[in-house]
């Protein structure tokens, strides 16, 4: 025995069905999509997520980031609309995470990795915290850094002295 050929009534019933699921469907999307951004932290240079606290152990890593906007710091490369900088980031020996521009103050060059230092390309040197090992050198650029939800987040707007702290 052969089905009976579905009416064209219940196939209407079926469309309208899905076409309001759809409006509905839609109708959520529209409201929840705004109501999520507006409890996301914002995406600017105050509240950068540099990286999981996971991929940090014992040592430092450098990090180049894309900042939103140019702030003038030291070593800031700028791209048309694009500004690069790099930073150091390293575990501090009382808890927590310090971060530095990995730029040099007195020589104009990139800072590199030492076992138990950050070093400079003549040979200047400042603790992982940005605190300069020859007192008449300057402290490096350290910026503000909190934890949060296994996350290092930076503001990139202002930095503070290292040797103050």
């Amino acid at each position: 025995m052969e089905e009976p050929a579905p009416s064209p009534v219940s196939v209407g019933r079926y469309l309208f069905a899905a076409l309001v699921g759809t409006a509905v469907l839609v109708g959520l999307l529209l409201v929840a999509r705004p109501l999520l951004f507006t409890m996301a932290r914002p995406l600017d240079d105050t509240n950068y997520t540099v990286v999981a606290t996971s991929r940090l152990t014992d040592r430092p890593i450098v990090r180049q980031l894309l900042l939103n906007e140019s702030h003038g710091w030291a070593g800031e490369l700028v791209q048309g609309d694009r500004t690069q900088i790099s930073v150091i980031v390293a575990p501090r020996a009382v808890g927590g995470f310090s971060v530095v521009n990995a730029w040099s103050p007195t020589n104009d060059c990139a800072l590199e990795i030492g076992a138990d230092r950050l070093r400079d390309c003549a040979g200047d040197a400042w603790t992982f915290d940005g605190v300069p090992l020859d007192p008449a050198d300057p402290s490096l650029q350290a910026f503000p850094a909190t934890v949060g939800n296994g996350a290092v987040t930076v503001d990139f707007t202002r930095t503070f002295d290292p040797v103050a702290r």
